[in-house]
């Protein structure tokens, strides 16, 4: 038996997967914004596509990437929705009698 948080009737399984997405989702625009607004010898060292400034490409930026990054997080916020919404369907009477021709299908 699943526990379950709250009164919602959600388990919480469901709402830990949903606040995990949101943050990922939450972190993946925050990094697109930032593909967006800073030239290449300005973002962190940490992510894709960084530049030192004495290179040539230093101040490009990157579009593509910060595109990308915000598509993704758009996604995951629409997972993280669908896993707080999604109810599945109670099964029927006929469903669960074994004997039954709905339960023969």
């Amino acid at each position: 038996m699943a526990s379950v948080s709250g009164s919602t009737g959600r388990p919480a399984a469901r709402v830990v997967t949903a606040v995990i997405l949101a943050i990922i989702a939450l972190v993946l625009v925050i990094v697109g914004v930032i593909y967006f607004a800073e030239p290449s010898s300005s973002l962190p060292s940490v992510l894709p596509g960084h530049l030192a400034a004495t290179t040539a490409d230093s101040g490009k930026n990157h579009p593509l990437k910060g595109a990308a990054c915000l598509v993704l997080g758009i996604i995951f916020f629409g997972a993280a929705w669908f896993a707080l919404s999604f109810q599945p369907k109670a099964p029927t009477a006929a469903d669960s009698q074994p004997n039954s021709a709905a339960g023969r299908r």
